[in-house]
């Protein structure tokens, strides 16, 4: 009885297996397995850089995850758009073509309203006589910033330079794309100030045509990024020459009760706890970092750098006549 019951069910297994599935000559698939894993783990890297950038423009916790990966045609991503929906559209040169970033309205809205200084609610809906000058120059900014965060995921396959981004309000005003464009839709879930909503980055076949061969494991995984450009150190390194940073030195410390200190008065002297023989700590960001001593220069106080806090400071019969040592060359600034 066990085996009669088995083997017809084994059959049907092996029929299931073996069955045709049907395929569309109509839309005939332009991306494989490997094709859709390596875009993949580039969108997935994508989500992090999105995630910073976003939270750094509405000033909190933005998380994207990627979701559904989904193979169509663009006449039938366009068919099934939302009304309301806000489109971004750029060339990513050398890649010939438009790719689409759709923000669902909810989330845009929410986006631009934090921007302009709300609380991140959703807006009134978008329309092309009601949308402000402003709030599309907004959501123009967005688009570019998510368009560059996306080429920077790209950027071990190739180097993509994003030009500015083109808003649309509605799937009826897009141009120049054919519907039967084979394309692929990778959906990526955002979560913002307690709600959900969603990315979605549509890529034409036509356009991702001349890197296919390069969206594979083996050359996607292999020695991703092996060393940097000299161009994008120096952009990287002119850019950290603009930071402003805090500097402080501190000439010592004393400890004392509230009454001491509710009983002090003009001309009277605090003891501090540090040796005037050794050299005062220079604090950047509120971290030590440098040994300096005191002096002036011109008409304004100034310190001269003697050392980093990671060497250790000379005896006291080591000290040249500055207060200085050989270890540490006093370094004169304009």
């Amino acid at each position: 009885m066990s085996l009669s019951r088995t083997r017809p069910t084994t059959r049907a297994a092996r029929r299931e297996r073996g069955k045709p599935i049907p395929y569309d000559f109509r839309r005939p698939d332009k991306f494989s397995k490997d094709h859709i894993r390596s875009i993949q783990s580039i969108h997935e890297a994508f989500d992090r850089f999105a995630s910073n950038y976003l939270s750094a423009q509405v000033r909190s916790a933005v998380h994207c995850e990627l979701g559904q990966i989904e193979q169509t045609t663009l006449g039938d991503y366009l068919d099934r758009l939302p009304s309301q929906v806000v489109l971004c559209l750029a060339e990513l040169e050398p890649l010939v073509g438009r790719i689409i970033f759709e923000i669902d309205f909810a989330t845009a809205s929410r986006l631009v309203d934090r921007m302009l200084g709300g609380v991140g609610e959703e807006r009134p809906p978008f329309t092309a006589t009601t949308i402000t000058e402003i709030e599309l120059l907004l959501l123009r900014e967005l688009g570019n910033g998510l368009f560059g965060e996306l080429a920077g995921a790209w950027e071990q396959v190739i180097r993509l330079h994003p030009q500015p981004c083109e808003v649309v309000l509605s799937g009826q005003q897009i141009q120049g794309l054919m519907p039967s464009e084979i394309v692929l839709l990778v959906q990526h879930q955002v979560r913002l100030f307690e709600s959900e909503g969603t990315f979605t980055v549509v890529l034409p076949a036509s356009t991702l045509e001349p890197v296919l061969p390069r969206l594979n494991a083996r050359v996607l995984f292999a020695n991703p990024r092996r060393a940097t450009s000299p161009q994008v150190i120096a952009d990287l390194t002119a850019q950290l020459e603009e930071v402003l940073l805090q500097v402080r030195v501190e000439l010592g410390r004393a400890r004392l009760t509230v009454q001491e200190l509710l009983a002090l008065e003009p001309g009277d002297v605090l003891v501090l706890d540090q040796d005037v023989s050794f050299p005062l700590a220079v604090f950047v960001e509120n971290e030590p970092c440098f040994y300096a001593f005191p002096g002036q220069r011109g008409r304004s106080l100034a310190i001269r750098i003697a050392g980093t806090l990671t060497e250790e400071w000379p005896r006291d019969e080591e000290l040249d006549q500055e207060g200085g040592t050989a270890l540490w060359p006093t370094v004169t600034t304009p």
